[in-house]
């Protein structure tokens, strides 16, 4: 073989080599095409996704508050309700106290006249009395502590002793 026709087989060889190695690397270019087309084409269904996932909590949402009118008038009256049972219950506990005070003082009076308290009468005043402190009669306090003193001070209603009439 002469030197010329090495020369030609060599470059042919390398021909071959070369062109192996352009279709290895077309290949390798046209896989790495796919991929990114893939990738692309999945980023694009995964925003497309996105968008009508938002799309259907948002609608979701508007449903649901609409829902929920009804449910958010009954809550605002229930409150306007509230407030205003509030504002009732404050006027029957100022009733209430001022009640208890005069009751308190209508018993003291009747014992002062009678001069005596019976134990039933002080047990009584003195419910009265807790019941006064505890809706919060404080505001004449100095006065109904007084009476209080007062009533424990009377002495107790003496009790005739029983007599048997059957003997």
């Amino acid at each position: 073989m002469t030197p010329l026709e090495i020369a030609q087989l060599i470059s042919i060889i390398l021909a071959g080599i070369v062109t192996l190695a352009g279709l290895l690397g077309v290949g390798v270019y046209f896989a790495d095409r796919a991929k990114y087309k893939a990738g692309k084409k999945n980023r694009h269904e995964e925003e497309a996704e996105a968008r009508q996932k938002a799309a259907y909590k948002e609608e979701l949402r508007a449903v649901i508050k609409e829902e929920n009118k009804p449910l958010e008038n009954k809550i605002d009256q229930l409150d306007k309700n509230i407030i205003e049972m509030k504002g009732d219950l404050a006027d029957n506990t100022i009733g209430t106290v001022t009640l208890l005070r005069d009751r308190m003082k209508a018993i003291l009076d009747e014992c002062r006249k009678e001069g005596y308290a019976s134990t039933s009468t002080k047990a009584n005043w003195h419910e009265l009395y807790t019941t006064y402190g505890n809706l919060g009669g404080n505001h004449f306090r100095e006065y109904v502590d007084a009476w209080k003193a007062e009533l424990d001070a009377l002495p107790q209603k003496k009790r005739k002793p029983r007599v048997n009439k059957d003997k």
